[in-house]
């Protein structure tokens, strides 16, 4: 979440910039968002839940997604109204609906998922795997998670090949390539107690070889990537630095078509991190559990609300040196932490 609020916000440099390498890898941390979701559901949801009727917790799930749709759409009308407010203002964040739009065609293309704006846009995809996750549910309670995995995969392969489609049909066709992740982490979930178990199960020697081998290869390929992306002046100003990235971006790594190379990085990355930091969890928890685990508990929240911070920000300032944009970087996050601590509207925004 920290991350998600420097990279939207992207007050560069920082000295924040490290966190996430300003959002600019070939993975984001919105790929962890989700299929920590998908596996906290699977767990809170499903395995925990599973002596309770399946028609208790699908009334569970629908509600939670009839909600998290709910303030989808006033969230993207109220961005708009806004917006329009201040239609002149140069940090006005892209993609808004012209003024003169028809206000009942923009409800209908708010309602119906075809018009989105502002920086929580991603909720919708969130409302929508919710909705569904009934049925996924349902299947993985009955042992049918190949029939799972394999219609996420179905709906993955419907996805236009064409890396050159509009970004506007990309975006709008972009649940059926990030609800594998979703029900990716969801079946995990699910499963949590039965993998842990087994892998558990492996000799230590095996376990720590594994462990090891995959943080190295996740080390390699990610100091590949931030060559590849934060390449020296230099070698920019040839031109073959920023090509490169381009292409193997658009080839293998967009983020709405979410190519296999990509889903590879980024369980690579995800798997190397959460044993990292598994590892290092006492002096995480002790240095930054104060932040991290208030955001982690509350990550629709902090979510949700930071899309009206970095909002507002946008409108009334720019970047600058790096010692102002680590300050206004700062005091976005400590006022979301603020914001946590005095429950402010917590009883109206999603948690």
């Amino acid at each position: 979440m920290v991350a998600i609020i420097l990279d939207h916000l992207r007050f560069f440099p920082s000295g924040l910039d490290f966190w996430s390498a300003r959002g600019d890898l070939f993975v984001t941390t919105a790929e962890g968002f989700f299929l920590i979701s998908g596996i906290v559901l699977g767990i809170v949801r499903g395995s925990k839940l599973l002596s309770q009727p399946i028609a208790v917790v699908s009334k569970l799930l629908i509600r939670r997604g009839v909600q998290l749709y709910i303030t989808t759409i006033v969230l993207v009308l109220l961005f708009t109204f806004i917006g329009w407010l201040f239609i002149e203002n140069p940090g006005l964040k892209s993609g808004i609906t012209a003024p003169t739009t028809n206000i009942f065609d923009i409800i209908w293309q708010t309602v119906t998922l075809q018009y989105f704006y502002g920086w929580a846009d991603y909720l919708r995809l969130y409302a929508l795997f919710m909705l569904v996750s009934p049925l996924a549910l349902w299947l993985l309670r009955r042992g049918w998670w190949y029939v799972l995995l394999a219609g996420n995969i179905f709906l993955w392969l419907l996805f236009p090949v064409d890396p050159k489609i509009p970004d506007l049909t990309q975006e709008l066709l972009q649940p059926l390539t990030w609800q594998l992740i979703f029900f990716g982490g969801m079946t995990i979930g699910f499963y949590w107690n039965q993998i842990s178990s087994w892998w558990l199960a492996r000799s230590a020697k095996l376990r720590s070889w594994v462990t090891w081998s995959v943080i190295g290869l996740a080390a390699a390929t990610l100091i590949a990537n931030v060559l590849i992306a934060f390449a020296p002046d230099y070698v920019q100003s040839l031109g073959y630095a920023a090509d490169l990235h381009y292409k193997l971006y658009i080839e293998f790594f967009d983020k709405e078509r979410l190519p296999l190379a990509r889903i590879a990085m980024f369980l690579l990355w995800f798997w190397a991190a959460f044993a990292l930091f598994r590892r290092f969890e006492p002096i995480i928890v002790r240095v930054l559990g104060w932040l991290l685990l208030p955001f982690g508990t509350n990550s629709l929240y902090v979510y949700t609300v930071h899309a009206f911070i970095i909002f507002l920000i946008h409108l009334w300032l720019q970047p600058s040196s790096w010692p102002i944009n680590l300050f206004v970087s700062i005091i976005a996050i400590l006022t979301i932490r603020v914001m946590i601590h005095y429950k402010f509207l917590m009883s109206i925004i999603p948690r």
